[in-house]
């Protein structure tokens, strides 16, 4: 028997009995989350002059960021050269109004005379606007600035972030604020490899996106059930980070419900292989409970954070009610679908996959199809008769013009009276909270006294003050993607002035 033996050098000590080595850094800002916000404070810190480390959860940057469509702003260059004559102090008042004045109404003024020199500046930093625009018929005051592509703005600063020497630092989420002499000096954080990241900076802004998927959370706030939809990863750090070194709610609670689509896994708003049918739901088309029983105006499901509070109300599901002449004329060119949804499905576009797509999802139990409304009533578990009355109330109106119930508008009057039938079934979608912790207008996280904790910022959906109940969607399109990007900024800005101040 041959035996063998083993010497073990230093070096081949050392590997089979590696141990991973906690790392530290040193730098003037450190910026806890790579979104939109997150990325656009990370720029404006390294172009101010501040060594920045930007550390991210997630395996790429982005975040919701990823998904942005356009940003809110008054008086930019896009607005200037159509001709809006929307100021700033209009577009303030609209919004405070909006919310009932339940705001942080400095922190908010600062926000809107910021916005549309923000337009420039992203442009300016490579980030061309498509257009300015608005997705209301009647509205005249466009404010929604399209990006060339949803992602392009968050991509370009990780890019320039990386390119003036800032400190990329992904699949390294944050844990722990570090608090010394009741000033916050730097994050704890923890890498892909388990290792321990110290960051010491004077410095912290928090930018981690709220907390749209901790569903317990979300429970626990709101009392509602939604799917939430967007970038994984947004579970509440930074506001949990700042409550633990004595930060506050502010007003911590509304969500950016997004109204109801048909479930579709991995799918938000209209932009997956189920937008046609997804789209379905803004079309101010009939709207059911479980029962069969309509009950609300469903032209508002363009404005779909007014609609979403109606459908709130409803159990699990949400139903839509409409018929084989309805499937047809959104199907028709010249004719389709009278609300775009997004910027993925324009107004009047024709949809070319209705059929598959409603038969492919009856396999699936999203939809129910009958010959007769009954039909679809009993397959959907509704009460027929009551289905039947809602439908036959619902043509009435449509074929005298005029919504006897809730004054809908006309244009979004259809009969459902030529079979097949087809209901659509519905949940509440989230597509981020709204309020975080108290701030003041410089983005300073307060305690429970109004008093800033020292070295500690946050921004976007970490910090409180811009919402009442309700998005603001049909006052400041854009709103919740513009304020992140402006709140980096100004969060930097303020860190910069306080170092001014104290040289």
């Amino acid at each position: 028997m041959i035996k063998l033996k083993f010497i073990l050098t230093p070096v081949a000590l050392l590997l089979a009995f590696q141990v991973y080595a906690d790392e530290t850094l040193h730098s003037d800002v450190v910026v806890v989350g790579g979104g939109a916000g997150g990325t656009v404070a990370a720029v404006s810190a390294v172009e101010n002059g501040l060594k920045t480390v930007l550390l991210e959860k997630n395996g790429y940057t982005g975040g919701a960021g990823n998904f942005m469509e356009g940003s809110f702003a008054v008086e930019s260059p896009l607005q200037k050269a159509k001709g809006i004559k929307l100021t700033p102090i209009e577009a303030f008042n609209n919004m405070a109004q909006y919310h009932h004045w339940r705001i942080n109404a400095p922190l908010l003024k600062k926000f809107v005379d910021k916005s549309g020199e923000t337009i420039q500046w992203v442009d300016d930093h490579g980030v061309h606007w498509k257009e300015v625009k608005t997705a209301w018929r009647d509205k005249p005051e466009m404010t929604w600035h399209i990006y060339p592509k949803a992602g392009s703005l968050p991509a370009a600063m990780t890019k320039i972030f990386k390119e003036k020497g800032g400190t990329l630092l992904t699949s390294t989420p944050a844990q722990k604020l570090i608090v010394k002499d009741g000033k916050v000096v730097g994050v704890e954080a923890v890498n892909v490899k388990k290792e321990k990241v110290t960051v010491y900076a004077p410095n912290v802004i928090l930018a981690t996106g709220g907390y749209n998927f901790d569903e317990k959370m979300v429970k626990d706030l709101t009392g509602i059930d939604m799917v939430p939809v967007g970038a994984p990863g947004r579970t509440g750090d930074g506001i949990k980070m700042a409550m633990a070194v004595g930060a506050v709610g502010d007003n911590m609670g509304p969500m950016m419900m997004n109204g109801a689509f048909m479930p579709a896994a991995g799918e938000a708003i209209c932009n997956g292989p189920n937008k046609e049918l997804r789209a379905m739901f803004r079309q101010g088309l009939l709207y059911v409970d479980g029962v069969g029983n309509r009950f609300f105006n469903e032209e508002l499901t363009i404005d779909w954070p007014q609609a979403s509070n109606a459908i709130a109300r409803t159990g699990e599901y949400t139903y839509i009610v409409f018929d084989e002449n309805t499937k047809k004329e959104f199907s028709t060119k010249g004719k389709g679908y009278p609300n775009p949804c997004g910027n993925f499905i324009q107004r009047h576009q024709a949809a070319t996959q209705l059929d598959d797509l409603l038969k492919a999802n009856e396999k699936l139990g999203n939809v129910f199809i009958g010959n007769t409304i009954e039909e679809a009533a009993k397959k959907a578990g509704m009460d027929p008769e009551v289905l039947k009355k809602t439908a036959a109330n619902m043509t009435k109106f449509a074929k005298q013009g005029k919504d006897e119930q809730f004054g809908k508008d006309p244009y979004y009057l259809r009969a459902i009276d030529q079979g097949p039938f087809y209901i659509v079934r519905g949940k509440i979608n989230a597509l981020t909270s709204l309020n975080g912790v108290k701030v003041n207008e410089g983005l300073q996280v307060l305690d429970k006294h109004d008093r800033p904790i020292p070295g500690l910022y946050a921004i976007g959906h970490d910090a409180g003050g811009v919402y009442g109940d309700s998005y603001d969607l049909k006052v400041g399109e854009g709103t919740a993607s513009s304020f992140a990007i402006n709140s980096g900024r100004m969060a930097v800005e303020d860190i910069v002035a306080k170092n001014k101040a104290a040289k």
